[in-house]
C-alpha cells in the first residue's frame, strides 16, 4: 500500500509539471500525457493521465474527452483517491453540458477528498470548491462564489501549503471585487496574489492572468502609469511564445489601457488583433468581450455606424451568458441607436435594458430614457397627424383633426406623467434595494473575516496552552528531578563531611530548596495542577494567595461557580485573571486588590478592582501586551470588557464571558 501511494504522488507531481505547459505548449502537453499513459505499467499513473487528458480535451473535443474519462475510470478500479478524481474530472466534462450535475459532482469530490490524507487531497478539495464557485457565478451569485473561495477553497489550499494555488485564489477573489466595481478592495487581493506568485518560477500561467487583470484594475482606478508597466512586462513575456489565450487577455488589457490614455487608433488595432486571434483559436467568450470594448472605443470617437456594426457582431456570438453582459449589451445598443436617431430600435433596446437592470439607476439614465420615449411617441403622433392633414384638406376635417390632436396631446401628457411617476418610483425602489444589497454584502464579508480571525485566535490560544503544559511538565519532571537528586547527594555528603564544611553544604542545600520551590511555582503558574484536579474556584483561590505579599492584600470572592464547565474555558478564565493580577501588581502600586467571580447559567462575570494610581484612558497611545492578551482571550469567549480608570482613582475591570458548551 505504501508503494502504491508513493506512485500516485510521483504521478501527480509529474503531471503537474506537464500541466504547466498546457496552454503555452498545447501540443507538447497532450503528447507527453499520451506517451506516459501508453508506456507506463502502473494503472494508477495511467488513470491520472487519462483524467488530465479528459480535462485538456473538454474545451475542444467532447467526444475525445469523454473517451479519456471512461479510460481513467476503468483504470481507477477501487482506489479511493482515483475515484474522487473521477468525480472531479466528470464535473469538468459536464461543466458546459449540465451545470447542475457538474456542481453535484464537484461537491461529491470535495467530500471524498476531505476524507483522504495528504496535500494532494487537500489541494483537489480546494479545487473542487473553486470549480463549484465558478458555477455559482454563472447564476449571477457572486456572493456565493466569494463564500466558496474565501471560506472553503482558500483555507484548504493554505493547509496544503500550495503557494501557487493560494495566489490563484487571491487573484480570483480580486476579480470578484473588480466585477463589483470595488477596485481598491480588488487591488488588495491582487497584491496578495502577486506576493505569492512572484516567488514561484513555475507559476507563469497564473502570473500572466494575475498581471493582466491587475493592469485592467489599474486602468479602472485611473492609475495609468502602473498599468503601463504591467502591459510592457506581459508583452515582453508573451513575445517568446506562440499565440494563445494569454494573448487574448493581454490584448484586451492593452486596448483598455491605450483607450484610457487617449490613444484611440492604437486601442482599436489592439482590439482588432485580439478579435482575429479569438477567431483563429475559436474562443467565442473572449471575442465577445473584445467586441464590447472595441465598441466603447468607437463610441468615444463618435463613430456610431462602426459602433453598431460591432454590436451586431457581438449579438451573433450568442455568448453573453452573464446578466451583467446582457445588461451592458442592451444599454450599448440603446445608446448607439439613439445617436443614430433610430428611435424605434432605441426604444426596443431601452425596454430590454430596463427589464434586465436590477441595480441602482442614475438620474442621467432616468432622464435619458424619459426623453427618448417622449421623442419616440411625439414622432409617431406627428407622422399620423401629417398623414391625416395631407389626405383631408377640407375645413371641417381640419377642425376635427385639430380637436383630435388636442385629445391625443392630452392623453400623451397624461401618459408622460404616468411614465415619469413610474420611473421615479422605480428609481427610488432600486436605489434602496441596491443600498440594502451592498450593506448585506459588506456585513457578510465582515462576518467572514471575523470567523477567520476567531479560528486563528483559537488556534493560537490552544497552541499556547499546549506549549505551557509541555514546559511545565518538563520543568517539573526533568529539571525538578535533577535538582532533587542533587539535594539528596549534598545531604549525604553533608552527613559525612567535616564539621567545618557542613555549614557551607547546608547553605547550598537551602539554596537548592529555594530553587526547587521557585521551579515548582513557575510550573504551577504555567499549568496549575489544582485547576485540573480541583476546579476553577480552588485554582483561582490558590492563585490569589500565591500573589499575596506584605505590601499587597488580595481578596477573592466566588459566587455560584460551576465546576462542570469545559476545561478549555476554565483555562482561558484562569489566564485572564492571572494576566490582570500581574498587570495590577506590576503597574498600579495598589495596596488592596479585589477579585470577584460569579456565574449565571452560561454567563460568567469577572470584576477586578484595585486602589492603585490608575491611568488616563484618553492619553493611552497604545495598549500593552498584557491588556492585549486579556482582550484576545475575552473575544475568544465572545465576551465584553470594560475598563474604568482615572489618575489616582484606581482601576476597575469588568468582564462578561460566554461559557456555553
Amino acid at each position: 500500500m505504501r508503494q502504491h501511494i508513493l506512485t500516485l504522488i510521483v504521478a501527480c507531481i509529474f503531471c503537474g509539471v506537464l500541466q504547466a505547459q498546457s496552454v503555452m505548449f498545447p501540443g507538447r502537453y497532450s503528447d507527453s500525457l499520451q506517451r506516459l499513459a501508453l508506456f507506463t505499467k502502473d494503472d494508477s499513473v495511467r488513470s491520472v493521465n487519462y483524467f488530465l487528458l479528459s480535462e485538456y480535451f473538454s474545451y475542444s473535443d467532447t467526444a475525445r474527452s469523454k473517451w479519456y474519462l471512461h479510460e481513467g475510470e476503468r483504470f481507477a478500479k477501487h482506489n479511493p483517491y482515483l475515484l474522487a478524481l473521477d468525480n472531479y474530472y466528470t464535473g469538468f466534462f459536464l461543466y458546459d453540458i449540465d451545470r447542475q450535475v457538474a456542481a453535484a459532482k464537484f461537491l461529491q469530490a470535495e467530500q471524498e477528498f476531505e476524507k483522504l490524507p495528504g496535500r494532494e487531497s487537500l489541494k483537489f478539495a480546494a479545487k473542487s470548491w473553486r470549480s463549484y464557485g465558478t458555477l455559482l457565478q454563472y447564476k449571477d451569485n457572486d456572493l456565493g462564489m466569494l463564500d466558496a473561495l474565501l471560506n472553503k477553497a482558500l483555507p484548504l489550499a493554505q493547509k496544503a501549503n500550495d503557494t501557487i494555488f493560494v495566489g490563484s485564489l487571491y487573484h480570483d477573489i480580486g476579480m470578484i471585487f473588480m466585477n463589483q466595481k470595488m477596485y481598491k478592495k480588488a487591488e488588495e487581493f491582487y497584491a496578495r496574489a502577486m506576493e505569492r506568485l512572484e516567488l514561484k518560477p513555475n507559476s507563469l500561467e497564473v502570473l500572466l492572468y494575475a498581471l493582466d487583470n491587475r493592469g485592467l484594475n489599474y486602468c479602472y482606478m485611473d492609475s495609468l502609469n502602473k498599468a503601463a508597466l504591467i502591459v510592457k512586462r506581459v508583452e515582453s513575456i508573451l513575445k517568446n511564445y506562440a499565440p494563445s489565450e494569454y494573448n487574448l487577455d493581454f490584448l484586451f488589457t492593452k486596448g483598455v489601457y491605450l483607450r484610457s490614455a487617449g490613444k484611440y487608433p492604437e486601442s482599436i488595432q489592439a482590439f482588432q488583433n485580439g478579435i482575429h486571434l479569438a477567431d483563429s483559436l475559436q474562443t467565442i467568450p473572449q471575442k465577445f468581450n473584445l467586441l464590447m470594448e472595441l465598441q466603447t472605443t468607437y463610441m468615444a470617437l463618435a463613430d456610431y455606424p462602426a459602433s453598431l456594426r460591432i454590436l451586431q457582431n457581438a449579438i451573433k456570438t450568442d455568448q453573453y451568458h452573464y446578466l451583467d453582459d446582457r445588461v451592458e449589451l442592451s444599454k450599448k445598443l440603446m445608446e448607439t441607436y439613439e445617436k443614430l436617431h433610430d428611435l424605434p430600435n432605441a426604444y426596443k433596446w431601452m425596454k430590454s435594458y430596463v427589464g434586465l437592470q436590477d441595480s441602482a439607476h442614475t438620474r442621467d439614465l432616468k432622464n435619458s430614457m424619459f426623453s427618448l420615449e417622449t421623442r419616440f411617441r411625439v414622432s409617431e403622433k406627428e407622422k399620423q397627424i401629417a398623414l391625416l392633414q395631407a389626405a383631408n384638406k377640407e375645413a371641417d376635417l381640419r377642425a376635427k383633426n385639430s380637436r383630435l390632436s388636442n385629445i391625443v396631446l392630452m392623453i400623451l401628457c397624461l401618459v408622460i406623467l404616468l411614465i415619469f411617476t413610474f420611473f421615479i418610483i422605480t428609481y427610488r425602489t432600486g436605489r434602496k434595494l441596491a443600498l440594502q444589497k451592498e450593506m448585506n454584502f459588506q456585513q457578510q464579508l465582515k462576518e467572514m473575516e471575523q470567523r477567520q480571525q476567531i479560528v486563528v485566535t483559537e488556534a493560537l490560544l490552544e497552541g499556547e496552552e499546549r506549549e505551557r503544559r509541555r514546559i511545565a511538565r518538563d520543568l517539573h519532571d526533568g529539571l525538578g528531578g535533577l535538582l532533587a537528586g542533587i539535594k539528596m547527594k549534598l545531604s549525604s555528603h553533608s552527613r559525612n563531611a567535616a564539621i567545618k564544611d557542613q555549614a557551607a553544604l547546608e547553605q547550598i542545600t537551602g539554596q537548592l530548596d529555594n530553587s526547587v520551590a521557585e521551579l515548582r511555582r513557575i510550573a504551577r503558574n504555567m499549568m496549575p495542577e489544582s485547576l485540573i484536579r480541583f476546579g476553577l474556584q480552588t485554582a483561582l483561590k490558590e492563585l490569589c494567595e500565591s500573589m499575596l505579599s506584605q505590601d499587597i492584600e488580595i481578596n477573592f470572592i466566588a459566587l455560584d461557580l460551576n465546576d462542570q464547565m469545559d476545561l478549555s474555558k476554565q483555562v482561558v478564565i484562569y489566564r485572564i485573571i492571572q494576566e490582570a493580577l500581574a498587570n495590577a501588581i506590576r503597574h498600579s502600586k495598589a495596596r488592596h486588590i479585589m477579585v470577584q467571580c460569579s456565574q449565571n447559567d452560561d454567563r460568567f462575570y469577572i470584576t477586578i478592582e484595585d486602589d492603585g494610581v490608575g491611568f488616563d484612558k484618553t492619553a493611552l497611545s497604545n495598549k500593552g501586551i498584557g491588556l492585549t492578551n486579556i482582550e484576545n482571550r475575552v473575544k475568544y469567549l465572545n465576551g465584553t470588557m470594560d475598563v474604568l480608570s482615572e489618575p489616582n482613582e484606581g482601576t476597575t475591570i469588568n468582564m462578561e464571558l460566554n461559557v456555553a458548551a
